[in-house]
């Protein structure tokens, strides 16, 4: 049988996001429980230099992963 879902399995190192939390923000967010407060931080200047989240590195800001089949195939159809 064809599995209809290969190609629709989301990347586990962003939930399928394509995107990845900046551990830098982490100590900033720790402090702040209160939401009223974490806005008040973001809307100031007080703002890390580095941003909120990066493109994830496994699925290139997808989401979502190929099989290691379709990937050969693409790398033999490219080369």
């Amino acid at each position: 049988m064809i599995d209809h879902d290969i190609l629709n399995k989301k990347c586990p190192k962003c939930s399928g996001l394509g995107r990845t939390v900046n551990p830098a923000w982490y100590p900033l967010w720790n402090m702040c429980n209160d939401l009223k407060v974490s806005f008040q931080i973001l809307k100031s200047n007080e703002e890390l230099a580095e941003p909120r989240f990066y493109v994830c590195e496994e699925c290139n800001g997808t989401g979502q992963l190929l099989p290691k089949e379709v990937k050969e195939l693409l790398e033999y159809i490219l080369s």
